[in-house]
């Protein structure tokens, strides 16, 4: 008996082509389902035919047109174009039309530059939005990036810190508070240029780099102002004044900085006393689990303040702490541990008043910062940048500026066009694996380019909302 015969496929009489029987025994699933052949046709016998076409009309990813239409509307690209230089020379696309391909692989989700081949090349219609006839080969992108150096890190970041003025969050507020983190980044192999052993938890011995991140806290959404990147032998604390400074300059005045919240990496003594003689108000956990349980000997049990079933909050006012000269505020946390007859401290330092600020109001504030770590995580999964693309060090270093200015740009279109049909609550991974991920039918009517979303899919309802004013030569339909 052949495979076919096991099968119960019939073979027809062309090989490429096997024919399906559409009996009602397979599609019984649902009674709720559209069927898939028409009244008209016989379902006892139906051949499926495989063929190929140009498919002018067809977007899978929808949502990437509203993209590039947003920003052709306020100029996004216009500084890249003006200040982008790359040494390398291109025949047949500019290092523009690149570096856009690269941010609308990022947008919509590309784990590789590969998957160029599969979301965006076959589909030349968002190509030719950005003036392209259709996207450049994934080889010619890896070969332009691998081909970048510091030179243009430097122009990257300039072009970061001036699309910031123009278009940032942080404009809307006269003072901004600020979140100051690291990640460690493990690769595997030798073959990464400058990779070094460093601390990466439960990973003894791994090689990797380190990510350093300044970022704004807002209500409207976080944006990245300032990334920094070494080897993972560079400590944990080591970037986080450059950070800093560089978050400062961008915000044009370091008047403009509000309360930065930073990790335990910031929390030894001569790090404390550099916040106090630097003078913006800071909260920073403490780096010494021996200086938690010093001061937990000095309280009575019964000073303590519930915060919730398992967490309790002391305040011990100004306290002496190892290698800084000046006084500091200390709040001490109890965690019931596990076992329930033990427990488990940690110290925050800050310089906020009791008056601005209680022990309670000071843990939660500070406690938000976990969802700043699950923001980061987001953030290398969001925009696939787990995947460095190449292994030369400063590729890899132009490549996460490029993921931050995609990352800007996504927190401003879900700012000023996705709040209009109140989607601005959106996660980074909502954005690039569902909503981009939505296909549309496209079609130019009077002047205007028309997407047409398809009327089930639970996000589509809010895209036809959007109103042609919203982007002046667009209208979205379902």
């Amino acid at each position: 008996m052949s495979r076919w015969q096991r099968l119960g496929l019939p073979r027809s009489k062309k090989n490429s082509v096997v024919s399906f029987d559409a009996s009602p025994d397979l599609v019984t699933s649902s009674a709720a389902k559209t069927a898939i052949v028409p009244p008209t046709v016989s379902p006892a016998q139906l051949e499926v035919r495989c063929c190929t076409g140009p498919l002018d009309d067809l977007l899978p990813t929808g949502a990437l047109g509203l993209l590039i239409a947003f920003s052709q509307r306020i100029g996004f690209f216009d500084l890249l174009d003006q200040h982008f230089h790359p040494s390398l020379q291109s025949v047949d696309d500019s290092p523009l039309q690149k570096l856009q391909t690269l941010i609308c692989s990022l947008a919509v989700g590309c784990d590789w530059i590969q998957d160029i081949h599969h979301k965006l090349r076959p589909y030349p219609l968002a190509a030719q939005w950005l003036g392209m006839q259709h996207f450049p080969d994934p080889s010619s992108i890896h070969r332009f990036w691998h081909a970048l150096d510091s030179p243009q890190r430097r122009q990257l970041e300039w072009i970061s810190e001036q699309l910031l003025q123009r278009f940032g969050l942080c404009r809307q507020s006269e003072r901004v508070d600020l979140d100051l983190d690291s990640t460690g980044w493990m690769v595997y192999g030798r073959q990464f240029d400058g990779s070094r052993k460093g601390y990466f938890p439960r990973q003894r011995g791994r090689r990797g780099y380190r990510l350093s991140i300044a970022s704004t806290r807002h209500s409207a959404g976080s944006e990245i102002l300032s990334v920094c990147f070494d080897p993972a032998n560079i400590p944990a604390h080591g970037r986080f004044w450059d950070c800093l400074y560089q978050a400062a300059e961008v915000l044009g005045s370091w008047d403009r900085l509000g309360l930065i919240l930073a990790d335990a990496a910031c929390g030894s003594g001569p790090d404390v006393q550099e916040w106090i003689e630097l003078g913006p108000s800071f909260m920073v956990q403490g780096i010494s689990d021996k200086t938690a349980n010093r001061f937990a000997g000095r309280v009575d049990p019964a000073q303590g303040e519930p915060v919730d079933l398992f967490t309790r909050v002391c305040e011990l006012g100004l306290q002496r702490i190892p290698k800084c000269q000046h006084p500091v505020r200390v709040v001490l946390v109890e965690l019931m541990t596990q076992h329930r007859d033990r427990f488990s401290y940690s110290h925050l330092y800050t310089d906020l008043s009791p008056q601005q600020a209680d022990a309670e109001a000071v843990f939660h504030r500070y406690h938000q910062r976990q969802s700043r770590e699950a923001w980061i995580k987001s953030a290398k999964y969001g925009l696939s940048i787990k995947h460095l693309r190449t292994r030369r060090y400063d590729s890899i270093d132009n490549f996460l500026q490029v993921a931050a200015i995609t990352f800007n740009l996504l927190a401003w279109f879900r700012h000023y066009l996705l709040a209009q049909v109140d989607l601005q609550d959106l996660g980074l991974c909502e954005l690039t694996h569902k909503l981009m991920d939505i296909p549309a039918q496209c079609s130019f009517q009077d002047n205007q380019l028309e997407l047409k979303f398809p009327t089930g899919h639970p996000l589509t309802l809010a895209l036809s909302q959007l109103s042609p004013s919203a982007i002046p030569v667009i209208s979205c339909k379902t």
